[in-house]
């Protein structure tokens, strides 16, 4: 039998007992020892981990103990063998010893095995005899001394047979030999060591050996959990033995301390799955796949901890099926941001599940502040499951459950589940709050000197999101910041010099008009088409640094297969999503409207960001009238920008904010910058209202134009009128403000933003653009819906972005794209 046959013995393991491999009975409070007990200021002495191994005489149970000290050579192991206990034999039992059974239980001092073992066990040295077995007695001179140690390894061949010994063992080995390679060592054995012949050999095992193995050896080889064929030669065996060994040393004083600390059941898969995601080189799709799987397993086993109640179901053979009923009063709490990981996991295992979050702002090791909390307003009559991957120094936990008891959880009522734990923290959390419950997966070793997990697994929450803590600036965190860095480096990165937004987000009905336009039907594989000569335009995405997608688009892939998603950030372009669902009429004004899409954002703003998008749009339309935009106007459209800039932060997304004043009308410039200036101050003080982190949103207002029926200015007048409300306006936190066309055409945009961009006024953003029709309309018209046009219209698109990424640094000189960029692109009461 091979590794492979051990590998699938351990893999496959539960339950009490299995032929072959069994590490479900590991866990210490399975052993029936006594739990030790504590308090916050006393300090316990260590318990050694005892291991038991069993088996018929010369199976091998001594190499295989000689093997595992061997490996074991950094960990202070004895052995104490259980031929060391025998009875003296009186006289009138040594004129029969031939008839004496040494192989029957009462053979042995069991008491004295138990005294020698409970002194061990409470850490104090014994003097252990050696049996002779020529005169079948014990030799009082000289006694091995043994001493305390990490590591007791108890050997014989009936270690199992009596309760109160097997109850002091932590680890139970049956080595299972063939009975013919038995009685050959045996034999070789006995006549070396014993000196005995071969007959009385013989007679001794056919009369004793034989079936005292059959009626009382092997009956307990169903106690064992670890089951070794072929004894001291099955060296796979025995080192996939110590490897668990060591991983259990690492955690069984602990769990024996703490009654409340779960350490869920070690497999090599578990093994696997922790060597992976603490590999420096793993990349972050496999760190993901991989922590997301241990987290199941986590927050499964976690469930197994809350109360039930017992139901009875009508299965669909009419049978009565007997089992248990769910906890129904159940909620997360995630401890932001590593903890929001966790989240998806908890979500698949209980439908429905209410999740709050908790951020603890870490300045080193003791500058622990607790700064914001969002929890269910009923928390105190539900079973919380606390979620953090990382249990280190402990402070954060006990400042995220200590509030938790302050809202009114019972402590009882708590489940801390992470992946790691280092024994600092367990101790702490465990000596603060003695009766809630941590469920971890594995116990590393100890905090270092910067007070992170070692070995651990890095910095789980840069790992797992994909950023980078030396890329980030470090800011002033708001109360409602949940993905700060992210936020950001997103944001900075969108608003690079240089570089601008292609809004691809056009509705089914709105790309349908542009189809229609060049006599191509509106059908999903037209669509497709038409984004994807976008998105694989030869050297444009050079110009571009992120993509607005329609819902169908982000799910859509190349005609190779590509998704659109990959092949965006494969270019080091962000793609974002339009998550708002159009315009309706504000009821109590003339004809204003406020956009809808808020409720269900935050579900689907998480299922955006899990697809890959990174920001997100929301268009919000005012009109400039005798007595528009409305103070009602104003205020809606500002109250919903906000509210849904703070959802897309909650979930990850960098939310461009686009309170477009349209140009319909025959107002002049001076108007529009008034109605400008009021609906933008009444944004801000929305955005900061609602605690929204200006470092990780965009501005998409519209330029500051006479009205639709008004004479034309030129664009420096523009450009003076749009800095000017802009300045006044928006706060130098915000890294950009990407421009919408609002109807101009591609020409008209693009000089406009150069107009702008060369106004030599401190402008503390990044100004850019984030133009749909202004980028797209001569490239369609080029295209025309015919594949030999692909490649011209490629060049036209490619015109249009470099044209504005030059327009964006005040280098556009003017007359890119010819005829096709002035042709107008106003539509009154525009709507997409």
């Amino acid at each position: 039998m091979g590794s492979k046959y051990i590998a699938d013995l351990i893999a496959t393991s539960s339950g009490a007992h299995y032929s072959g491999f069994h590490l479900n009975g590991l866990d210490p409070r399975n052993s029936g020892i006594d739990q030790p007990t504590t308090s916050a200021t006393g300090k316990l002495g260590k318990q050694p981990f005892v291991i038991g191994v069993a088996g018929g005489a010369a199976s091998g149970k001594t190499t295989v103990c000689d093997m595992i000290i061997e490996q074991l050579h950094d960990q202070r192991v004895v052995l104490v063998n259980q031929d060391s206990f025998y009875h003296n034999l009186c006289e009138e039992e040594l004129k029969q010893v031939h008839d004496y059974n040494f192989d029957h239980p009462d053979a042995f001092d069991t008491e004295q095995l138990l005294h020698c073992m409970e002194k061990l066990m409470n850490g104090q040295a014994v003097d252990i005899p050696k049996y002779d077995f020529k005169s079948y007695r014990y030799n009082t001179s000289p006694t091995r001394r043994v001493n305390p140690s990490d590591v007791i390894l108890l050997e014989g061949i009936l270690v199992f047979h009596d309760t109160r010994v097997r109850e002091m063992m932590n680890m139970k080995i049956f080595v299972d030999t063939d009975a013919d390679v038995r009685l050959a060592r045996r034999i070789r054995r006995d006549t070396v060591e014993k000196g005995r012949d071969i007959g009385q050999i013989l007679d001794q095992y056919s009369k004793f050996v034989k079936p005292a193995f059959d009626d009382f050896i092997l009956p307990t080889k169903k106690y064992a959990d670890i089951i070794i064929p072929r004894g001291g030669d099955n060296h796979v065996a025995v080192d996939l033995i110590v490897q668990h060994i060591r991983t259990k040393l690492g955690q069984h004083d602990l769990c024996k301390i703490y009654p409340n600390l779960y350490v869920i059941q070690s497999t090599f898969q578990i093994r696997g799955m922790h060597t992976l995601v603490r590999d420096a080189q793993t990349t972050k799709h496999d760190f993901v796949f991989y922590a997301d799987r241990l987290i199941r397993l986590v927050v499964e086993h976690g469930l197994g901890h809350l109360p039930f109640t017992e139901k009875q179901v009508i299965t669909p053979t009419d049978s009565v099926y007997t089992g248990v009923d769910f906890c129904k009063r159940l909620c997360g709490v995630s401890v932001i941001r590593s903890g929001e990981s966790m989240e998806n996991a908890l979500r698949a295992c209980c439908k429905g599940i209410k999740i709050g979050k908790i951020l603890i702002h870490r300045e080193g090791d003791n500058g622990q502040q607790l700064i914001y909390e969002k929890l269910p307003l009923d928390i105190s009559d539900r079973h919380v499951l606390l979620l953090d991957p990382i249990l280190g120094t402990g402070n954060s936990a006990v400042q995220a459950i200590s509030l938790l008891i302050r809202k009114g959880v019972p402590e009882s009522n708590i489940i801390f589940l992470n992946l790691i734990s280092a024994p600092q923290g367990v101790h702490v959390v465990c000596k603060s709050f003695p009766r809630i419950k941590i469920v971890t997966s594995e116990i590393d070793t100890a905090l270092n000197e910067d007070y992170r997990v070692v070995p651990g697994m890095g910095e789980f929450g840069d790992r797992y999101f994909g950023t980078d803590d030396d890329d980030l600036q470090l800011v002033l965190i708001n109360p409602f910041l949940f993905y700060p860095d992210e936020l950001i480096k997103n944001a900075k990165l969108i608003a690079t010099p240089g570089k601008g937004i292609l809004a691809a987000d056009e509705s089914t009905g709105t790309i349908g008009k542009r189809l229609s336009s060049i006599n191509v039907e509106n059908i999903e594989s037209n669509r497709q088409a038409l984004r994807e000569l976008l998105f694989t335009a030869p050297n444009a995405v050079t110009y571009l640094s992120g993509v607005i997608l329609f819902e169908e688009t982000l799910y859509q892939k190349t005609t190779d297969g590509k998704p659109f998603v990959d092949l965006l950030l494969e270019n080091n372009v962000l793609p974002g999503i339009k998550v708002d669902k159009g315009t309706v009429d504000l009821a109590g004004t003339d004809g204003e409207t406020t956009t809808q899409g808020l409720d269900s954002l935050g579900s689907r703003c998480a299922q955006y960001y899990k697809a890959g998008a990174r920001f997100a749009k929301w268009r919000a339309v005012l009109k400039i009238g005798p007595k528009e935009p409305s103070e009602l106007s104003i205020q809606q459209n500002a109250q919903g920008l906000a509210r849904y800039a703070i959802i897309c932060q909650e979930n990850g997304l960098v939310p461009i904010v686009e309170p477009e004043i349209l140009t319909d009308g025959s107002h002049d410039i001076k108007q529009c910058a008034a109605a400008t200036e009021m609906v933008l101050a009444a944004v801000y003080k929305a955005l900061n209202e609602h605690h929204v982190l200006l470092e990780g949103t965009l501005l998409k207002p519209n330029m500051v134009t006479p009205g639709s029926q008004s004479p034309k200015v030129t664009p420096e007048v523009i450009a003076e009128a749009t800095v000017t409300a802009l300045r006044r306006t928006v706060p130098a936190a915000v890294p950009g403000i990407v421009f919408l066309s609002g109807g101009q055409s591609e020409e008209e945009a693009t000089l406009n933003l150069n107009a702008m961009s060369k106004l030599d006024v401190l402008k503390p953003w990044t100004l850019s653009f984030s133009f749909g029709r202004a980028l797209q309309q001569s490239t369609i018209k080029t295209w025309s819906g015919k594949k030999e046009n692909v490649a011209k219209a490629q060049e036209v698109f490619l015109g249009r972005c470099k044209a504005n990424s030059d327009a964006t640094l005040g280098k556009y000189g003017g007359g890119a794209g010819g005829g096709l960029a002035s042709e107008s692109l106003y539509v009154e009461g525009y709507k997409y």
